[in-house]
């Protein structure tokens, strides 16, 4: 029987291919119905048979009346009694009854009791029935009461079962939404939920941060690798120039522009792993040796001159410093708050560089004369995708991202990085400080 319904729920869901909610709905009113009859067939049963032993019970008194009209010889009474009593009396002299008591007769709705008496010396059975129709309209009014009781709670339960099944289908229909509309930064709440739905919820709320984390990190890819192949790609480009120029007649200058341009392409190559490393794993691999910061400033500065920017750079080598760190990193760093200081001082402005120590660190301080930074802006200029809608930006159009990257290089290595300026047209000013080299005593 469940298989041949379990066949026919298949098929109707096939034909007419019923949603989910709908499917809840129907299933929990098919098992209200069920329920609801078989609690509404067990009361009108329960009912009927106590309207009967009630029956049963008025029947005895009046056997027990008649019983004592026929002992006081009241015969003649037996048939007003009835009329007044609404019941049946008919006396038959015959044998004494084998089967005497109190029987039902549903069919002819009415209920039966037989009983021998001794009247007049002979031996007579007195039948007297009672008609069951009050009962039956008792009964009748309990089905009808049950019929409406149902149609009320059955409208009950397909509101409730609504109400609640499209509340609890919610966080579905939101997650739908929400890969229909791409909102990749909106999350499901999960505050008010307390069962299955709640564990869905977290896990595509996981689901959607591991996404949007690798659509982050693949645009943060895409803005760095052109933000910081820019720089050596112009150093490749002037000494390009440089040979195009007088490389062919100089062969110092020849010399100098293709071990510059390897370097850079090297310098290029590196960085491009590492990109790629960090777009991966989202770590950042360094390979740690002993950097001579005042040779590297002289480096980057000396590419700096090829690129023809018009800027003076001033340098005065006081001592050697000695740091721990990746080369490259440490010299991108510079490269990106050096390549800022270009962008944002006049072409005729002057930047100077200085490195000393300062305790257990290396400090590099970049300095220029240019358009300065405003007080607003300064708290939030190491912040990623940053854009001051100031001077700087409008000059530049800068897309935020140089110096928080240097920022995130300068933390890896163990330093600290800051910005310093009074202000709009009174340049700015970057400090650099980086754990020195850590000497080994024996």
């Amino acid at each position: 029987m469940s298989l041949k319904i379990t066949n026919l729920w298949e098929r109707l869901n096939k034909r007419f291919k019923f949603s989910i909610g709908l499917k809840s709905i129907l299933t929990n009113l098919g098992l209200f119905t069920i329920l609801f009859t078989v609690i509404g067939f067990v009361l009108v049963f329960a009912f009927s048979r106590l309207l009967i032993a009630g029956a049963s019970l008025t029947l005895e008194d009046h056997e027990r009346v008649i019983r004592s009209m026929v002992s006081k010889g009241e015969i003649d009474q037996i048939d007003a009694y009835s009329s007044n009593t609404n019941i049946t009396v008919l006396l038959v002299e015959s044998e004494p009854a084998k089967t005497t008591g109190i029987s039902s007769d549903i069919n002819r709705m009415k209920i039966t009791n037989k009983f021998n008496v001794d009247l007049n010396g002979k031996s007579t059975v007195i039948t007297i029935s009672k008609s069951l129709e009050q009962e039956w309209e008792i009964v009748r009014s309990i089905i009808f009461v049950l019929i409406f009781v149902f149609i009320i709670m059955g409208i009950f339960v397909l509101v409730i079962s609504g109400w609640t099944i499209k509340t609890m289908l919610r966080p579905i229909q939101e997650m739908v939404k929400f890969i229909r509309t791409g909102s990749l930064n909106v999350r499901l709440d999960v505050k008010t939920s307390h069962d299955e739905l709640r564990e869905l919820a977290e896990t595509f709320n996981e689901l959607m941060d591991k996404i949007w984390d690798t659509y982050r990190q693949q645009d943060r890819f895409v803005s760095d690798a052109s933000h910081e192949l820019r720089t050596p790609l112009l150093v490749i480009q002037g000494y390009a120039d440089l040979l195009e120029r007088w490389g062919g007649e100089d062969i110092a200058i020849r010399q100098e522009a293709i071990s510059s341009i390897k370097k850079e392409a090297s310098y290029i190559n590196k960085l491009v792993e590492r990109l790629l490393l960090l777009a991966k794993s989202g770590q950042q691999m360094m390979e740690v040796r002993t950097i001579h910061l005042p040779e590297l400033i002289e480096e980057v500065i000396r590419d700096s001159v090829v690129m023809n920017t018009g800027h003076t750079f001033i340098f005065e080598k006081k001592q050697e410093v000695l740091v721990d760190g990746d080369f490259a990193l440490i010299k991108q760093v510079i490269r990106i708050v050096l390549d800022n200081s270009i962008k944002y001082t006049p072409s005729s402005g002057t930047i100077s560089f200085n490195c000393e120590v300062e305790g257990n660190y290396a400090l590099i301080s970049i300095q220029d004369n240019g358009i300065g930074i405003s007080k607003e802006d300064l708290p939030n200029i190491f912040e990623r995708f940053y854009k001051a809608d100031k001077s700087r930006s409008r000059v530049s159009g800068s897309t935020g991202l140089g110096l928080s990257i240097a920022q995130y290089i300068v933390q890896m290595h163990g330093g600290m990085i800051s910005a310093h300026s009074e202000g709009l047209e009174k340049g700015s000013k970057v400090l650099i400080r980086l754990p020195l080299k850590r000497t080994v005593t024996s």
